[in-house]
């Protein structure tokens, strides 16, 4: 995959492990020249999905604040995906035969765990993203919208060590039934952004999915389901944020924003995104899926 240098005008690029300062190649003198801001991306390592891969990226001001947080991929990802899951997900042994059928005893998608950029600030509370290709979609009791196939961005704000705790079952989504119950502790009101709604939808290896109650796919009558913007929760802390969109959204080449409704607080301080993110880059021929409009926060 073609890297994301060519994606803005940069100043360096940097990939795991090696160190890189702003610099600026306008000159001094240089009155007629237009004014530019110089910024660094940070890539962490790519993993294969499709025919492609994907990979996490940083966008840094010239200041070392975060302004971008995101998943880079070329087109070609959406060439030859799976359409059957492939246990990378999580899986259990409904039947106690000793083994996993992945298309029956587990999360019907692929996942790829992909690693922060080294050099990532510590302003940022993300530790890394679990990207879900979901080639049915969601089965009962996820909404009926939310049955096509699509991609689920987890950026997770707690250690891949602590969401292996949210072990698979026999509840919700293949989740243990002790830790299903643990997961649907409420989010202090604080912390609850606006209009989310707690439906039950808990599922292993990942935690409870919070829904926006406003989304046009969950009105009556529903619409047809193209993104939307969930947040994930366990034993009442907020884990996760995440983008989910349809893959025919995303092959449709979109290049937009919206606004992520807000909490009125935030448990831990940090930087913390306002909006999320939806590009194609023809000339790169590149998608990216990306936080940004970061704000500092102070937690309570």
């Amino acid at each position: 995959m073609r890297t994301l240098a060519s994606l803005f005008s940069v100043s360096c690029l940097v990939g795991a492990g090696v160190a890189c300062a702003p610099t600026t190649d306008q000159k001094p003198d240089d009155e007629a020249a237009s004014p530019r801001t110089d910024v660094a991306i940070l890539l962490g390592e790519p993993q294969e999905l499709g025919a492609g891969r994907a990979q996490t990226f940083v966008e840094l001001d010239s200041d070392g604040h975060p302004s971008v947080v995101g998943v880079s991929f070329g087109e070609s990802l959406l060439d030859d995906l799976p359409t059957e899951p492939d246990g990378t997900m999580a899986c259990f042994d409904a039947d106690a035969d000793g083994r996993i059928d992945p298309s029956g005893e587990c999360l019907l998608g692929v996942q790829r765990n992909l690693a922060m950029p080294d050099g990532t600030p510590a302003s940022l509370p993300f530790q890394w993203v679990g990207l879900n290709w979901n080639p049915g979609g969601h089965p009962a009791p996820a909404p009926p919208a939310y049955g096509v196939p699509h991609f689920d961005f987890h950026f997770y704000l707690a250690s891949p060590e602590s969401i292996d705790e949210i072990r698979p079952g026999t509840c919700g989504f293949m989740v243990d039934c002790e830790v299903f119950e643990r997961a649907r502790i409420p989010v202090p009101e604080r912390y609850m952004p606006r209009d989310y709604i707690e439906v039950g939808a808990v599922a292993a290896g990942e935690g409870n999915h919070l829904l926006d109650s406003k989304s046009p796919e969950l009105g009556d009558p529903p619409a047809a389901f193209t993104h939307t913007f969930i947040y994930g929760a366990h034993e009442g802390h907020i884990i996760f944020l995440e983008p989910m969109i349809a893959a025919a959204f995303i092959a449709s080449q979109p290049d937009e924003c919206h606004p992520i409704k807000l909490p009125e607080a935030w448990e831990v301080a940090g930087d913390y995104p306002t909006e999320y993110c939806m590009r194609y880059l023809p000339e790169q021929k590149e998608y990216r899926v990306s936080l940004e409009g970061f704000v500092p926060q102070e937690g309570t």
